[in-house]
């Protein structure tokens, strides 16, 4: 079972470390995201907003049927320690408030940054879902493997609980941001293997943080087989750095 979890904060206020601040822009974006999902896949979807702005209205069918549900929250308090720990908090409010997932025992959930649109996800999901056991954590990392890309992760539930214990660590001023959190989670938490992605995610969408635009990358034969060699050459890195004492295959 596949759950998306789009994570959403369409008023980020004065949160440090945050480009892209309009409200309105934002809100847009969520939604341009929200209907692709809709439209492009047949996922159970959970948007969960953390500023306490209510887009349901706009979605009644889709609640209705339960495919979609919009939770939404007044999070974002510790706006000083950055973004990072509104994401810790919308995956807790999700977890504990969500009908759609915890209807479910074994479930993938797939966290999303909710602004950004992959195009190729039900590619990604299906092939991972079909070679790796539901216990691998996935997401992309850089060449060095020090600093994971948490827009897009694949993790059961019982991971992101664990993850959530490191939420107090973390703080952008001082350098421990939510993607050292989730490095730190799979590193300690040897129940749970690493893999990246082997097809690249085709995202499209703004950074918020950066303001930098995400834009379609080619996807051809050539560059998919150079793709896949590339992240077999970081999974192996992975495990012979953090996984070299481990049973974990």
């Amino acid at each position: 079972m596949i759950i998306l979890l789009l994570t959403a904060c369409i008023n980020p206020g004065n949160t440090s470390f945050t480009a892209l601040n309009n409200q309105e822009e934002r809100k847009a974006q969520y939604i341009k995201a929200l209907n692709y999902y809709i439209s492009k896949t047949n996922y159970k979807i959970v948007f969960t907003e953390n500023s306490n702005i209510d887009i349901s209205p706009l979605f009644v069918k889709e609640i209705k049927s339960g495919r979609l549900e919009c939770l939404t929250f007044s999070g974002n308090k510790e706006k000083n320690r950055g973004k990072g720990v509104g994401e810790c908090e919308i995956i807790q409010h999700a977890l504990e408030n969500s009908t759609i997932i915890n209807r479910y025992k074994k479930v993938r959930i797939v966290k999303i940054t909710g602004r950004l649109i992959i195009k190729n996800i039900r590619l990604i999901n299906n092939i991972h879902r079909l070679f790796f056991p539901i216990n691998t954590i996935l997401f992309a990392i850089n060449s060095d493997i020090s600093f994971p890309d948490s827009r897009y992760i694949i993790a059961p539930t019982t991971f992101y609980i664990k993850l959530l214990n490191l939420k107090k660590a973390i703080d952008d001023s001082v350098g421990y941001y939510f993607e050292h959190a989730l490095l730190d989670t799979l590193i300690k938490e040897n129940n749970y293997s690493y893999s990246p992605f082997f097809i690249q995610p085709d995202i499209v969408g703004v950074s918020g943080t950066t303001g930098k635009l995400y834009g379609s990358q080619n996807h051809n034969i050539s560059h998919t087989l150079k793709y896949i060699k590339y992240a077999a050459s970081l999974r192996s890195k992975f495990k012979k750095r953090y996984r070299s004492n481990s049973r974990l295959n």
